[in-house]
This record gives structure tokens, C-alpha cells and sequence, in this order.
């Protein structure tokens, strides 16, 4: 090919105009000053073939754009964690070779409601802040009801002032603080049982399904300060889930056997 194009240079530069190259697409002229070698595609009435990368935002949009562009070659490719799907129109066949530069992409975008759960996940956080972080998030807690888990967070922001002695775990699923404050110069022991588990009912990826997401609540008692935090159970697993279900529509409505990796 080297010396096809070479041999172009030469005569174009020859001819002053443009040529056309056996083996390429497109005509090509010859620009002086070191015979440098220009396409005219541009100023064709339309590209010679299709070539891009579109980004879209949803399944549907990305199943629509692949099932209008696809030919024999074409692949998806898709990863998990971060999830995301590349299909390639034009790949290589099996016995020829695709340009592969004309793809849509769709990210799989996680939604708010699960960035602000995972951003927090085992973040260790002063009675008060946990507190405020579970009111401000109320509505997408469904086990203990959002009554009782918005109870919980007030009483939790009213014994901000007090010691807390110790936490036990008891047999009905409940953590159990033993704290100490003072009234009117006499020191008063109470207690303040919060749930151990909690769940979640929210949607993990844009679009998709709503999830029951466990989260189990963890603390630290120092030097008479409580410290709360909370893990989510098996988080890794979740995305895989919800990645799994986008993976299988995208599947059946494209017909393609997906692969997983990068193009």
C-alpha cells in the first residue's frame, strides 16, 4: 500500500489535481509543500461510509441505534463493574477486516438514590450526622417503616448530649445503647434500641429496577461518644444483578450474543 500511495504523490504532484488511489475510498489531492496528502471527502455530498461514536443514556435508545446500523459483523461488548455496553457496527467478520470506528456506547448511569447510599457505605459518621443522613434519605428506607425509622433518627439527634455507656445486641434484631445524662446535677442511666438491619427499596442503574437493598448498622462507643455507620450487604452483587437484567433485554431486543470485555 506504502508504494501505491507514494506513487500517487508523485503523479498528483505531477497533474496538479486531484487523483484517485486504487485501493482507497476516497480522492485525494496533492497539497504542495512536501506533496502532503489531503482527503476530499469533506467535500462529497456524503461521508463514504458510516464512522462515529454515539453516547446514549438509556437501554432503549442504545438498542434502537445498534438494530438500525447493524450488519452481519456487528458486536456488543459490555462490562459489569463499571457497567457499560460498546456495540460496534462495523467489526471485523470472520473473514474480513471492519474499521471498527463506528460505535454507540450507553454507561449504564447509576442513579442518585444509589450514589448516595454507596457514597456513604461504611463511612463512620458522629451520632448527629447519621442521624441527619438517615432523615434526609427517609423515603427510600422500607424495613423499618419510614415512621419508625424517622423516630429512630430524632431520637438519636435528642441523646446527642448524653454518654453513652455501652451497646448490646439483642435477641430480636435491635442494638440496645446504654447511655448516661445529666438532670438537674443527678446522673440518669436510659436506653435507646435501633434496628440492626435495615433495607432499602430503591433503583440501582437509571431506568432500571427497584431493588431491596440490606444494610447492616454498625458503631463505635469512645470515650462516651457514639459512631455510626452502615454497610451494605453484598454491594458488588447488586450492580451484578441490575447490570444482569439490562444485559438480558439488551440481548433479546438486539438478537446478539454479547460479549464480555472491551472492544
Amino acid at each position: 500500500m506504502e508504494h501505491i500511495v507514494s506513487a500517487a504523490l508523485e503523479a498528483g504532484a505531477a497533474l496538479g489535481k486531484p487523483v484517485s488511489v486504487d485501493g482507497l475510498e476516497d480522492s485525494y489531492a496533492i497539497v504542495p509543500s512536501g506533496y502532503e496528502l489531503k482527503s476530499l471527502e469533506h467535500l462529497k455530498l456524503e461521508p463514504s461510509r458510516k464512522k462515529g461514536i454515539v453516547i446514549l443514556e438509556d437501554a432503549d435508545s442504545f438498542i434502537h441505534y445498534f438494530n438500525l446500523h447493524k450488519a452481519e459483523s456487528s458486536q456488543i461488548y459490555a462490562q459489569v463493574n463499571p457497567p457499560s455496553f460498546v456495540g460496534v457496527l462495523n467489526d471485523h467478520g470472520s473473514d474480513y477486516a471492519g474499521w471498527k470506528d463506528h460505535q454507540v456506547k450507553y454507561s449504564c448511569p447509576f442513579t442518585t438514590e444509589w450514589e448516595a447510599w454507596i457514597g456513604s457505605n461504611k463511612k463512620a459518621m458522629k451520632q448527629a450526622e447519621f442521624a441527619e443522613f438517615i432523615e434526609r434519605n427517609l423515603l427510600d428506607i422500607v424495613e423499618p417503616t419510614g415512621a419508625d425509622m424517622l423516630e429512630i433518627s430524632r431520637s438519636l439527634q435528642a441523646k446527642k448530649k448524653v454518654n453513652f455507656v455501652s451497646g448490646i445486641r439483642l435477641s430480636n434484631g435491635q442494638t440496645e445503647f446504654t447511655y448516661e445524662e445529666d438532670i438537674q446535677g443527678t446522673a440518669a442511666k436510659g436506653k435507646l434500641q435501633i434496628p440492626e438491619i435495615f433495607k432499602l427499596g430503591i433503583k440501582v442503574l437509571e431506568g432500571g429496577e427497584a431493588y431491596a437493598v440490606e444494610c447492616r448498622l454498625r458503631y463505635r462507643i469512645n470515650e462516651a461518644v457514639l459512631v455510626m455507620w452502615y454497610e451494605i450487604v453484598r454491594p458488588h452483587k447488586i450492580i451484578e444483578d441490575a447490570v444482569a437484567d439490562v444485559w438480558r433485554v439488551i440481548a433479546e431486543k438486539t438478537e446478539q450474543v454479547i460479549l464480555r470485555g472491551r472492544p
